[in-house]
């Protein structure tokens, strides 16, 4: 099966309707043949848990460019993936992550910082009989100066990342339940 994610429209009953408005938004869909393992925190866990190296090597490099602006890094924590799974499924906070809502089809979670407030959201709803759209929807909110100019050289990484972790997420979820 081909995944294609494409720049989309956010959901008219998306919880995520209650961040706006915002400085930034972008979303990204896709479609799948629904399957019970691609749930809002199914996939949400698998994007986030997941990365390929490439990625992984983006956002420690990331990491040592923001310390010294006193920005929040990305702790290599022991069980990292077991612990933002419990947040997830729990309705908890990990780390930079608070999930702030869910429902039967979506979760809203938010990273906040200094510099900016990030809300994320995974968004499912069954459509043409057995399909199953799948959107990511991201809401900025820059706080100051520092968030904005992080952004601009964030963003176009940011665009590139959503696309790849969603694509990747949904083919190893659909390929473990073959």
């Amino acid at each position: 099966m081909i995944i294609k994610v494409t720049k989309s429209i956010l959901p008219v009953n998306s919880l995520a309707q209650d961040y706006l408005p915002a400085d930034y938004v972008d979303v990204f869909g896709t479609e799948a043949l629904d399957d019970e393992r691609l749930t809002p925190d199914n996939l949400l866990i698998a994007v986030w848990t997941d990365f390929p190296k490439w990625i992984k090597m983006l956002f420690k490099l990331r990491d040592r460019l923001v310390k010294p602006f006193g920005l929040k890094t990305s702790a290599d924590e022991k069980d990292f993936k077991h612990k933002f799974e419990k947040a997830v499924r729990n309705g908890g906070r990990f780390q930079l992550m608070n999930v702030l809502a869910k429902s039967a089809n979506e979760i809203v979670v938010q990273l906040a910082d200094t510099h900016l407030t990030a809300e994320m959201s995974v968004h499912t709803e069954k459509s043409n009989g057995n399909q199953l759209k799948i959107t990511f929807i991201t809401i900025v909110h820059f706080h100051n100066v520092l968030g904005k100019v992080y952004f601009f050289f964030v963003r176009p990484f940011h665009k590139i990342i959503v696309k790849t972790a969603l694509k990747r997420s949904i083919t190893k979820l659909i390929k473990n339940n073959e």
